[in-house]
């Protein structure tokens, strides 16, 4: 059997055999029947229809094909629940740990919800495989994300059915530290100029690893060019009081009226002195003024206060301020200072950054941030990650962030 596929081994005359077994004779289609359809579906009396067949197809499955003809074709496959005994709970993990890909059942096994029975209808009730049991499922009863065990070879949450959450989840903070994206060693993690990569900052970063090395080479371009000049480093003062740090790469661009959208990430410093796990950002937002041009800056504000961590914690907040910008070639200077406002709190920024285009002007600038909540599930392996657990230190420091802490104390310390 093909593991990656999920398609089991085509043996001549016996799956012809099986799959029409299992295959519905095509109805005829006239005008009575199709709005017989329509009203069945709009009524709910398909649903009702169906489950005494779905009985009757479950009952002609497990009479079906052996077993040892290609496994259990027909029925999801899945380890048990936990029972009552440390010594059963202690096999049972085992057995989940170690659990291996299902092969899929093929759609034409199912006409309504293994678990609920609701017809499948296009649109509004379509099929979804459970990836730990590859059993059939409608929506509401496959909503649950779940990491899942090693040799699925899954570093982001799956879709599962309600049954097989509930098997995953005990082991879950097990699997967070296994196999999350956040417990991976960075791939990326050169900046010189060995590396094209570090050359220019992409605006948008599709997961929170681009994010990483984004912040990592902004933080070392301007660490490098606070070295080269002093007079434009970011004051110790500054640095030695900071409560937090965000780090933003925005493509601005436009004539009187300008826009810019980029993707960035905070991270905040705890009492000890250490650093939180970084969360991921976004921001998009216009300016009015005698402007013209366009040019790609790498932010780094720097968060005074807790008001300013807990307003970068919020669902979302605005920045409005006045920004004087002057870029001509490869490196420039910017200065800004702004005022941000949200539903996590208000609060004051420094910001400092290092531009690149052909850019000049003078204006007002407005902007929206808002949090990334796939990303952040994405990159730590749960759905429910908010960003105000990971910056008040409820998810230890992610080995995948490593080089962006190396970043940070060459810049502060």
């Amino acid at each position: 059997m093909d593991r990656s596929s999920g398609t089991p081994p085509k043996e001549e005359g016996v799956y012809p055999k099986i799959h029409q077994q299992h295959q519905q004779p095509a109805p005829e289609i006239t005008i009575r029947n199709l709005f017989a359809g329509l009203y069945a579906i709009v009524t709910g009396a398909a649903s009702k229809k169906s489950s005494g067949s779905s009985d009757r197809r479950r009952a002609e499955a497990e009479d079906g094909p052996p077993e040892d003809l290609w496994g259990s074709v027909l029925l999801p496959s899945a380890p048990p629940l936990f029972s009552s005994s440390a010594v059963d709970d202690v096999r049972a993990t085992k057995t989940l740990l170690e659990a291996e890909p299902p092969q899929w059942l093929p759609d034409s096994s199912a006409t309504s919800c293994m678990q609920c029975d609701a017809s499948f209808r296009p649109v509004t009730c379509g099929r979804h495989h459970c990836r730990f049991c590859g059993g059939i499922f409608c929506r509401y009863c496959s909503r649950g994300r779940c990491l899942l065990p090693m040799k699925f070879r899954e570093r982001e949450p799956q879709r599962v059915c309600d049954a097989c959450y509930e098997r995953l989840e005990p082991v879950q903070r097990i699997l967070v530290e296994r196999v999350s994206n956040a417990s991976q060693v960075a791939t990326h993690d050169v900046t010189d100029f060995s590396c094209m990569r570090s050359w220019l900052n992409s605006p948008l970063g599709l997961s929170m690893e681009q994010e990483i090395y984004k912040a990592t080479n902004a933080l070392r371009s301007y660490a490098k060019f606070g070295g080269l000049k002093p007079e434009k480093a970011i004051p110790e003062k500054v640095l030695r009081g900071a409560k937090g740090v965000a780090v933003l790469t925005i493509a601005k661009a436009g004539v009187v009226v300008t826009y810019k959208l980029g993707t960035g990430l905070v991270i905040a410093r705890r009492e000890d002195g250490t650093w939180s796990a970084p969360s991921a950002i976004a921001c998009a937002g216009l300016g009015w003024g005698a402007q013209m041009g366009g040019e790609l800056t790498d932010f780094i504000l720097v968060l005074r206060s807790p008001e300013a961590v807990r307003a970068f914690s919020g669902r979302i907040h605005f920045a409005l301020g006045a920004e004087l910008s002057a870029v001509a070639g490869p490196v420039g200077r910017l200065a800004e200072a702004d005022v941000r406002a949200g539903d996590g709190g208000t609060a004051a920024c420094y910001s400092y950054s290092l531009s690149k285009g052909a850019f000049v002007g003078v204006s007002v600038e407005g902007s929206v941030v808002t949090r990334r909540s796939d990303t952040n599930a994405r990159f730590y392996g749960d759905s429910y990650v908010t960003a105000a657990d990971i910056l008040s230190g409820a998810y230890p420091a992610p080995r995948a962030a490593y080089p962006l802490y190396e970043a940070l104390h060459d810049l502060f310390y």
